[in-house]
């Protein structure tokens, strides 16, 4: 495989990862809530206040894209709801979809929570954790220098705000379902391009003059997604762990439907 095409099958890898990851966090962070809680009602507020910070940058994220791109918004809530179908709403944003919206500036307003989400994670992995070291540290394979940079890690100050805010973030930043509504035609308006730049002869010079700074970007979200993935699994054994001692304690387990997730306890 080229060196050049590994930045866009790690991000593609990385992210049907993380989307499975994200649904087993949701789901089980859901029923967590449910067995300390003990009620519906209380359950839904319980995991809406442990991913708000995360919320609060999606739905920010999606009003100041649409802002930006002179669309006009409406109200905007980080109020959780329930669905008809079980499933819960965390947040929204209200904007007018008029004839003149288009694909492109849709699919920028729903992947807005993405590129926000990305840059918050590379900043706070960057210049709070000095992921930078221990990356580094694993390509050396060194273990006392990995052991080093780890201490470090765990060193680090308010290291567990950090790693909460990393969690809220990376589970609340993927395109929901309505997020990725317009995709599938921002890709084919893009494809359109392409051919029209392969017929008019210009493909060699948009791909000299882009191929570099794409892969660039490709390999910052790669770095950022894997981080999440990291954090997630982390967080994925405490919540297993949790729920495991919890329904020992009460007696009691929570029933998952695939579908929607949380049933009842």
């Amino acid at each position: 495989m080229s060196f050049e095409l590994m930045p866009f099958v790690w991000v593609a890898l990385a992210f049907m990862i993380l989307l499975f990851l994200q649904r087993w966090i949701h789901t089980h962070l859901h029923g967590l809530s449910l067995l300390i809680s003990g009620k519906p009602q209380y359950a839904v507020i319980l995991y809406a206040i442990i991913l708000l910070p995360g919320v609060v940058l999606h739905e920010v994220s999606h009003w100041l894209a649409a802002s930006l791109l002179g669309v006009r918004t409406g109200k905007l809530s980080i109020i959780p709801r329930v669905q008809t179908d079980g499933s819960i709403q965390l947040g929204y944003v209200e904007y007018y979809k008029g004839r003149t919206l288009g694909p492109i500036r849709e699919s920028i307003i729903g992947g807005a929570p993405l590129i926000s989400g990305t840059l918050v994670i590379l900043l706070i992995g960057f210049r709070v954790f000095n992921v930078e070291g221990l990356t580094a540290a694993l390509q050396t394979g060194d273990v006392d220098r990995l052991t080093l940079a780890l201490s470090h890690l765990f060193q680090t100050n308010d290291f567990f705000v950090w790693l909460y805010l990393l969690f809220a973030i990376c589970n609340a930043m993927m395109p929901s379902a309505s997020d990725r509504r317009a995709w599938p035609a921002f890709l084919l308006t893009m494809l359109v391009v392409a051919v029209i730049a392969y017929l008019l002869g210009l493909a060699d010079v948009v791909i000299a003059n882009l191929a570099g700074p794409v892969v660039t970007i490709f390999g910052y979200l790669g770095v950022a997604l894997s981080m999440a993935i990291a954090v997630d699994l982390v967080f994925i054994v405490l919540i297993a762990v949790l729920e495991g001692i919890i329904s020992r304690v009460k007696g009691v387990s929570v029933r998952y439907r695939s579908d929607t997730g949380v049933t009842d306890a």
